[in-house]
C-alpha cells in the first residue's frame, strides 16, 4: 500500500513562500512592461501615451520620450494640444507642468530634458506669481513622488508593487490607449468638465471689500531676482535651445483683484525685471498677452480669475508662431504701459457695470 505523503510545516512554508514570490515577480514584471508612469521606458506594443497624472509622470516622460521640444508652465498650459505646438513650429514637443509654476521646479525639469535630448525650443508660461515665491524646489514638500524623481533603483519597489498601480493605473491607460476617440496631444488635459462662463468666474471670484493703497513695487525684489538668476542660468547654460517666454492672458478679475490688494505695480515691477533680464540673452524671444482685451474682457473665456479654455491655448500658440505680442527692448515700455493702462480701463468698461448689477461677492476684509 502507497504511503500517503502529507505536508509538512517546512514544505508548506517554502511553498508558500515560492508563490508569494512568484506573485510579486508577475506583479512587478507587469508594471514594469506596461509602465504607466514611463519610468523606465516610453510605451511600448504601439500603445499612445496616456498622460493624466503630471506629478507621476511628467519626468519620465522627460527622460524617456522621444521629443526635441518642452512646453514649460504651470496648470494654465495644460489645456494646451501638443499637436499645435508641433504643427505651429515644426518639432515634437512634450509638456513641462507643474500645478505652481515655481521656477526653481520648471528649470529643474528643463535640466533634466537636456541631460538625455537636443532641445531645439522650449516654449515656457511665465506665471506673474512665480516670481513672488522662493527660488527653491517644492517636489518634496509638496508630496511628489521621490522614488520616481531621484535615479536610485532600490526605492522602486514602490512603484513596482503598488496595489493602486496595478488596479488602477495600468487598466486605465490600457483602456485610454486603446481608444479610437483618445487624443494623445492632450497630455494632463483637465478642462473636460469645468465650467467656463461668466457666472462661473463671478462665482469663484472673492472681491476684496475696499481699495488698499498700492504697496511698494520692490516688496517681492528679492525673491524675484532669485528667480531671474534660475531663468538665466537656463538660458545662457544651452545656447543652441531656442527660448520662447511668454507672459498668459488672465482675466481682467485677475487685474482687478491686483488693483485692490495694491500689488499691480509690483507684480508690474516684477514682470519688468523678469522681461529686461531675458532680452539680453541671443537665444530668448519674450511674448506678452496680458493687454489682450479681447480676450481678458470676455469672462466666458475663463472658470476662475486666471484659469483660460482650451481655446484660448491654441490661440496664443498662433499668435507665437505668428511674431504677435513679441516684446521687445525698444517696445518693452510701451507694452508695461499698455497693460497698466488696461487694467485701469477696465474699471470704468466693464467692472463698474458689473458692481452695479450686484454681481460680485465680497470676501472679508483681508481675505
Amino acid at each position: 500500500m502507497q504511503e500517503k505523503k502529507t505536508l509538512t510545516p517546512g514544505k508548506f512554508y517554502r511553498t508558500l513562500l515560492c508563490a508569494t514570490a512568484g506573485i510579486l515577480l508577475f506583479c512587478g514584471l507587469l508594471v514594469f512592461v506596461l509602465d504607466p508612469f514611463y519610468h523606465y521606458h516610453r510605451p511600448w506594443f504601439e500603445l499612445r501615451p496616456v498622460l493624466n497624472e503630471k506629478e507621476y509622470q511628467v519626468i519620465g516622460t522627460l527622460r524617456h520620450f522621444d521629443y526635441d521640444a518642452v512646453l514649460a508652465g504651470s496648470s494654465v498650459v495644460e489645456n494646451a494640444n501638443n499637436h499645435d505646438i508641433d504643427n505651429a513650429f515644426g518639432v515634437t514637443s512634450i509638456k513641462a507642468v507643474r500645478s505652481y509654476g515655481g521656477t526653481a521646479d520648471l528649470c529643474w525639469f528643463l535640466e533634466e530634458a537636456h541631460r538625455t535630448h537636443e532641445i531645439r525650443e522650449i516654449i515656457y508660461n511665465l506665471d506673474p506669481s512665480a516670481f513672488s515665491a522662493e527660488p527653491e524646489t517644492t517636489f518634496a514638500s509638496t508630496g511628489c513622488p521621490m522614488y520616481l524623481y531621484d535615479r536610485n533603483p532600490f526605492n522602486d519597489v514602490k512603484y513596482l508593487f503598488n496595489r493602486d498601480v496595478l488596479f488602477k493605473r495600468i487598466p486605465y491607460m490600457l483602456a485610454q490607449s486603446i481608444s479610437s476617440g483618445y487624443d494623445d496631444g492632450r497630455s494632463y488635459y483637465w478642462a473636460a468638465d469645468k465650467d467656463f462662463s461668466e457666472d462661473a468666474v463671478l462665482y469663484h471670484y472673492l472681491r476684496t471689500p475696499s481699495v488698499s493703497p498700492m504697496q511698494d513695487k520692490t516688496m517681492w525684489e528679492e525673491q524675484c531676482r532669485g528667480n531671474i538668476a534660475l531663468l538665466e542660468a537656463e538660458v545662457s547654460s544651452h545656447p543652441e535651445t531656442r527660448y520662447r517666454f511668454y507672459f498668459p492672458p488672465y482675466s481682467m478679475l485677475w487685474w482687478d483683484n491686483a488693483i485692490r490688494t495694491g500689488e499691480r505695480e509690483a507684480v508690474l515691477y516684477n514682470e519688468e525685471l523678469v522681461m529686461r533680464a531675458l532680452l539680453t540673452h541671443k537665444n530668448v524671444e519674450v511674448f506678452n498677452y496680458q493687454d489682450a482685451e479681447e480676450v481678458i474682457a470676455d469672462l466666458n473665456n475663463y472658470m476662475d480669475t486666471l484659469h483660460f479654455t482650451p481655446r484660448i491655448n491654441a490661440w496664443i500658440i498662433d499668435e507665437m508662431a505668428a511674431g504677435k505680442g513679441q516684446v521687445t527692448t525698444g517696445n518693452l515700455s510701451a507694452k508695461l504701459s499698455s497693460i497698466r493702462g488696461m487694467s485701469d480701463s477696465l474699471q470704468q468698461k466693464y467692472l463698474g457695470k458689473i458692481g452695479e448689477e450686484g454681481r460680485f461677492r465680497y470676501g472679508l476684509e483681508g481675505e
